[in-house]
């Protein structure tokens, strides 16, 4: 084999019929017949240009006569895909820049060649909102900017049981007036914003735009002026969807935890109806009915086991509960619970059977542990219907007798375990 440099190679496959043959050897081996009828070629010339490649180490031929695609022909391909798709789109990445996306995820940039360059801004729209239509786990999003447009859909999925990260820039990080935002969008960001259905973080700067489920993704690069003009690439092949899902990853784990930004009163949705979906999750208490009472929702129908620390307000709510899950309060001091739920804004007398947990559903297991209810109206647990309930380590305290709800004077405090 000849002594060849990066020229002497990048000459032997910068021509486009040797540069066809060594995709078609990458498919099976095969002789030059097959070749030149494949590619349209003469044998005379398909025999030369396989000699060439041979030459050069690209490939190889058998004793039976067939021509091979060897281990460097195949790396040399392979890295040559990263040039096909970068100058496919030449006009594309003549506009904009891939500067910021870490080396590595750059070397992989040919992983993109399945996708389908999208230019018209509402068909890339369209394609956004496909992702999370179609999503049934997860829509991870990196965004230059809280996506407002998207809040309707975003709501929908999260109702049906969809989790969503959003990784945004930090000084881009939008806290809109929620005062005068329309009622229902006030109410949709909100949700958006408490749920633990949804993770928000914040990194210096994006340099790529991601919006990804586990069917489909959907990619961007900013501008030479650093600006999202919504054109780039779609795809559903699993060599995209890995590309998209790896970046993300990385610039998760390096980003903060983004602070949410106040919040107006939060109503209940329709109750998801995914079953199985991930395993933990921990709430904090806020003491405050617009967050606490959806917050431990929407933790219910989404994970496995719901971990509640500190005190916990949901107002004149009831968690409804119609999926197998644990609810378990964190931390026992004097062997009472130290979390603690209560219930406020309700009247006496109840005009109606209410509850604090109300469990609902066929063949479901619902474990509820170490909390101390400090007060509800109606009934603190009811039950119909599901294979087991599970109450242990509990602790309430009431008020007793005909004073409940209301000011009679001093009253004594009853406790029940």
């Amino acid at each position: 084999m000849p002594d060849l440099g990066l020229y002497d190679v990048l000459f032997e496959v910068s021509n486009e019929d040797r540069h066809g043959i060594l995709h078609r050897l990458e498919e099976e081996p095969c002789n030059v017949t097959k070749i030149a009828k494949g590619l349209g070629l003469s044998l005379p010339e398909t025999s030369r240009h396989v000699s060439r490649l041979c030459e050069v180490g690209l490939t190889r031929k058998d004793p039976e006569g067939l021509y091979h695609l060897t281990s460097y022909g195949g790396l040399v391909l392979r890295q040559l895909r990263e040039l096909e798709f970068t100058t496919k789109f030449r006009e594309y990445f003549t506009n904009h820049t891939i500067a910021g996306v870490p080396p590595q995820f750059v070397k992989r940039i040919g992983d993109l060649s399945g996708s389908v360059f999208t230019e018209n801004i509402l068909d890339f729209i369209r394609q956004i909102e496909h992702v999370i239509k179609e999503a049934e786990e997860d829509v991870w999003m990196l965004v230059d900017q809280f996506p407002l447009n998207h809040l309707s859909l975003i709501i929908e999925a999260i109702e049906r049981g969809v989790r969503f990260r959003i990784l945004e820039p930090r000084n881009r990080v939008l806290n809109p007036d929620l005062e005068a935002m329309a009622p229902e969008d006030s109410h949709a960001l909100s949700r958006m914003r408490l749920t633990p259905s949804v993770e928000q973080r914040m990194m210096d700067e994006v340099n790529a735009y991601i919006y990804l489920s586990e069917k489909r993704c959907v990619s961007a690069f900013p501008t030479l002026r650093g600006e999202n003009e919504y054109k780039g690439f779609t795809s559903t092949d699993e060599t995209s969807l890995r590309w998209c899902r790896d970046l993300f990853q990385q610039h998760w784990g390096e980003a903060v935890q983004r602070k949410p930004a106040p919040a107006v009163q939060v109503k209940r949705g329709k109750l998801s109806t995914k079953v199985g979906s991930s395993s933990r999750i921990i709430i904090i208490g806020r003491e405050r009915p617009d967050l606490d009472a959806q917050a431990i929702q929407d933790a219910v129908d989404n994970y496995d086991e719901v971990v509640l620390r500190g005190r916990f307000n949901i107002g004149a709510s009831t968690i409804n509960i119609n999926r197998s899950v644990t609810i378990r309060g964190e931390g026992r001091e004097d062997d009472i619970p130290e979390t603690k739920i209560y219930k406020k804004g309700w009247k006496f007398p109840f005009l109606s059977q209410e509850f604090m947990f109300d469990i609902r559903g066929e063949d479901i297991d619902v474990t509820i542990e170490n909390i101390h209810v400090e007060d509800f109206n109606g009934t603190c647990i009811g039950t119909r219907g599901g294979n087991s309930l599970t109450i242990r380590r509990n602790r309430i305290t009431l008020l007793s007798g005909l004073g409940r709800g209301l000011s009679f004077g001093s009253w004594e405090t009853m406790s029940s375990e």
